[in-house]
């Protein structure tokens, strides 16, 4: 009995295992992956480079204040995402170039639809 229990527990405990690896690779990858596809796409100087990754370091350290406050309330933690992504772009287009903000632009609208599409809504 405690062998069949045991196998049909299996897969249940990889489901578990692999969701928590990957919500931990997710948590410490952080704002990286944009600020990897910024240099790219805006061709950053490095000292703008050295800026926005100021700006992100400080929006993930907040981030993780949010998820620790708002656990469990899912409305509170959309309008505090919302609220630091707003604070986010205002920072990052004071560090770019009239050129480059044309094009944050439209990663910007870009991210908006993706998470749009996240929620469930049409565009």
């Amino acid at each position: 009995m405690s062998r069949k229990v045991f196998i049909l527990a299996l897969p249940i405990l990889f489901s578990f295992i692999f969701i928590g690896f990957a919500l931990s690779q997710d948590r410490g990858r952080g704002y990286g992956g944009f600020l990897e596809r910024l240099k790219q796409e805006l061709n950053l100087t490095p000292e703008q480079v050295t800026k926005i990754q100021k700006i992100l370091d400080s929006a993930q350290k907040q981030a993780e204040i949010d998820r620790e406050k708002y656990q469990g309330n899912r409305e509170a933690m959309m309008k505090a995402m919302r609220e630091r992504w707003e604070k986010i772009d205002k920072e990052i287009e004071a560090v770019l170039t009239k050129e480059q903000k044309k094009k944050y632009e439209a990663i910007k609208k870009e991210r908006q639809e993706r998470m749009r599409e996240w929620r469930g809504r049409p565009s």
